[in-house]
């Protein structure tokens, strides 16, 4: 199934030019960490627990992300994730589809999410989410504000918002430095699974050095510190399991359409 989109995903890439109005992105990112909404050092340790030691360490994502302009505002989005934590041989894939509306001021989007995770001993996690994405520029900075909000209708049952600012500053033609800084509440979203309830979730910041190789290929090597706050603490579950600070480091190679 993997191959198959994969390969799906790379005649996408290379068919798009013939179709007017369709832009996209295929992506490849490797990361040292699992890192999924502020819960990457706490997955490890459950992993340890639950698949005999196992770590969530080095991960590959493969990403396509897809969208349709039907006029100059309105656009049909598309998305998949296949990501892989190689160690325990468990698969985190999300499928998504929304709509999005492009303002002056503004962009909104919202759409219907699909999450998978499963490997040979895990299965009944999957679960269904809508999300809303508003972006906006900061009237302050003239950085990228994005306020993303998540109501999960399956599994979990809860709802996650983050906000986050991005700007970016040329070294040189070819070169920037990326800047997100964000910070993320949880609305009972963790609450069927650990028991937090609601609370802050955690917050980050990533810094990254896009490398424009060629004039539709991007290589970014980028950290994230994370810091992760009582909505990831299942120490009440599981003393001891709880979220602490984590620098994830990788790298990704993009191409656009």
């Amino acid at each position: 199934m993997k191959k198959t989109m994969i390969a799906g995903a790379a005649a996408i890439a290379l068919a798009a030019p013939a179709y007017a109005g369709l832009e996209g992105e295929l992506s490849l990112t490797y990361n040292s960490q699992f890192n999924y909404r502020g819960a990457n050092g706490i997955l490890s340790d459950a992993a340890g627990l639950l698949l005999n030691g196992a770590d969530t360490d080095n991960t590959f994502d493969t990403a396509l992300d897809l969208s349709y302009g039907l006029n100059d505002q309105v656009s049909l989005v598309a998305g998949a994730n296949i990501n892989t934590l190689t160690d325990t041989s468990v698969d985190h894939n999300r499928y998504r589809a929304g709509l999005r509306y492009t303002a002056e001021c503004y962009t909104l989007e919202l759409g219907y999410q699909y999450q998978e995770l499963s490997n040979a001993l895990i299965s009944g996690l999957d679960t269904d989410e809508i999300y809303l994405n508003i972006g906006t520029k900061c009237p302050l900075t003239d950085g990228n504000l994005n306020l993303s909000i998540v109501h999960d209708i399956g599994l979990l049952d809860g709802t996650y918002a983050e906000l986050s600012w991005n700007m970016a500053w040329d070294l040189c033609e070819t070169a920037k430095v990326d800047v997100t800084v964000g910070v993320s509440y949880s609305f009972d979203y963790w609450d069927n699974i650990i028991g937090t309830g609601s609370d802050w979730n955690h917050a980050y910041i990533t810094v990254g050095l896009p490398f424009q190789a060629t004039d539709n290929l991007t290589v970014t090597p980028f950290v994230t510190y994370s810091e992760g706050f009582d909505a990831l603490d299942a120490s009440a579950l599981v003393p001891g399991l709880a979220e602490d600070s984590e620098f994830i480091f990788g790298v990704r190679a993009a191409v656009q359409f």
